[in-house]
Order: structure tokens, then C-alpha cells, then sequence
């Protein structure tokens, strides 16, 4: 069945909660604006993101916004699936997830297929509708999509980090109907302090920001779902603007053709053995 979800997702990983009437209102004007699918975790702000959102899904039709939920560090044995979600449900003041997904594999202590039959049995149960996985490797990916229909994959893309394109994870994705969800589509605005001349000539050229640039080619070229996090409104509205020009091929073509080396050259860490797992990676060489 064929989900339509806005193309620009809500990111809540750092939301300003400090300013929690003013994160809610932009967080509903969002909804109103259209934006109606949203990811968020357990672990975000520890438990405070989560609870936070009670108070948005009062004040929302449930069944308009399709919600992403994480299960995190650790799964040690197959009653804790279910465990996580209650607490999901409980602190949300909902009654189901839309889609469930391993926040990274090394998360799960007993095989990913163990997992993912419990979350399956979940679906059975009404209080999941989809599987999603994210930051998987692709050999991973391909084993769950082989037992199971995984409905999204939410994994780390943007302009300078490039990896599950380069493996050709996306490509995969695109060709098995799975959604790939974009995290650190902007690089939490990192992108745009590199200050690159071609984006800013871009940005000129076209009288839009470096991000819409970015957001623009994202979801009109790349045909993925960038998750955008922003307290203000203003931000959600140059986020939503960000699709309605249209980049010309060569330009399209430049970014598409670049990358930053410096993430080629990290060994991912896949078992969280000290390294730099996945779910990291775009998180290095940040502008201060």
C-alpha cells in the first residue's frame, strides 16, 4: 500500500525544549503546513523529547502524522522489543507506531532477524504497522528485506558524506520500493558554514539559501526523504520554499559528482567496537 508522506520529514533529535510552547507551535505549524511524517527516539534529551511530544499528539489527529520510532541500546533478549515500544506508547499517550526500526544493529544483542520476528509479532498485535531499519549494513538490509517487507530505511546522506550511495545501498532501496529517510541531510548546517563556491553561487543564482539548495536537490534529484529538525517557523517555511524552483542539469550534475573524501576514507565501525560506528559518521569534521 502506498503511503504518501510529505518528502521534507520532522527531524526531533535536539529539539529546544527549554522554549517548549514556541518548538510545539512550530512543531503544529509544521503539521499544517503539510508536514505530517515524523521520527524521533527514546534516547533523544533521555526520555525528555518523547514525553514532549504527549503534548503534540494531544493536540493533533493521530492518525494524520506517520511516526517513526527507535529501539535502542540494548535488546538482550526478545521481550525487550515490546518492552520499548509500551514505553513509547505510554509516554507519547498513543496506542500505535507506525513503523519500528533498530536505531543501529549492534544495539540488538541476539541476531537482527530475532528482532525483527518480534517486531513483526508486534504488527500482529496492532501496535506496529510497518518495519523500517536504519543504519544497517547493506548485507543486512538485504537479509531483512528477504524475510520481511521493510517499509524505510533511515541512514545518513548528504552532500559530503555519500556512503550508502557509493555502496550502492540507495540504489537498492530505490529498486525494492523502500523509503530511504536522509538524517543529517544539512549536516546539522555544517554544509552550509564550509561556505563551498559552487553552492554559493548556486544560492545566488537561484535567490535561495545554501540549505534549499541542498533540500531542493535531496528530494527532486536524489528522491529521498531529508529529515529536518527546526524550532522556528520561519525555518519551516524556507524548508517547505526549498521545493519549489527547479535546478538546472548542470547544476544538479555538480552536486551529484561531489563529495568529501575524508568520510571515503573511515573504516565504519559496525559492532560499536571503539570506532566510529555509522550512526556517527556524519557527525566528524563539524565547524565550531
Amino acid at each position: 500500500m502506498e503511503i504518501n508522506i510529505n518528502p521534507i520529514g520532522i527531524g526531533t533529535y535536539n529539539l529546544d525544549l527549554e522554549n517548549a510552547e514556541s518548538t510545539l507551535n512550530a512543531l503544529l505549524y509544521s503539521v499544517n503546513k503539510g508536514q505530517n511524517f515524523i521520527s524521533t527516539s527514546l534516547i533523544y534529551n533521555n526520555y525528555n523529547v518523547v514525553n514532549f511530544l504527549n503534548n503534540f499528539f494531544k493536540k493533533i489527529d493521530r492518525k494524520n502524522i506517520f511516526l517513526t520510532c527507535h529501539l535502542e541500546a540494548f535488546i538482550e533478549k526478545k521481550e525487550d522489543v515490546e518492552k520499548q515500544v509500551d514505553e513509547y506508547l505510554t509516554r507519547m499517550g498513543i496506542d500505535y507506531i507506525d513503523a519500528l526500526q533498530v536505531h543501529a544493529s549492534y544495539v540488538s544483542k541476539i541476531p537482527l532477524i530475532e528482532t525483527y520476528e518480534e517486531i513483526n509479532n508486534l504488527v500482529k498485535k496492532g501496535k506496529i504497522k510497518y518495519l523500517s531499519a536504519s543504519n544497517t549494513n547493506f548485507d543486512e538490509l538485504k537479509e531483512l528485506q528477504k524475510h520481511f517487507n521493510i517499509f524505510s530505511f533511515e541512514g545518513v546522506y548528504n552532500l559530503e558524506c555519500k556512503y550508502y550511495e557509493n555502496i550502492g545501498l540507495i540504489d537498492f532501496c530505490h529498486k525494492n520500493n523502500i523509503k530511504f529517510i536522509a538524517y543529517q541531510a544539512l549536516r546539522r548546517n555544517n554544509i552550509a558554514k564550509m561556505n563551498y563556491p559552487f553552492l554559493i553561487k548556486m544560492a545566488e543564482k537561484y535567490n535561495k539559501t545554501q540549505n534549499q539548495i541542498l533540500i531542493n536537490w535531496l528530494v527532486k534529484e536524489k528522491r529521498l526523504n531529508p529529515l529536518i529538525k527546526t524550532n522556528t517557523i520561519k525555518n519551516i517555511d524556507s524548508n517547505l520554499d526549498a521545493l519549489n524552483f527547479t535546478l538546472d542539469k548542470t547544476d544538479i550534475e555538480i552536486l551529484n559528482q561531489f563529495q568529501d573524501k575524508r568520510f571515503n576514507d573511515i573504516k565504519i565501525d559496525w559492532k560499536n567496537n571503539g570506532g566510529i560506528t555509522i550512526d556517527k559518521l556524519a557527525s566528524q569534521f563539524k565547524i565550531m
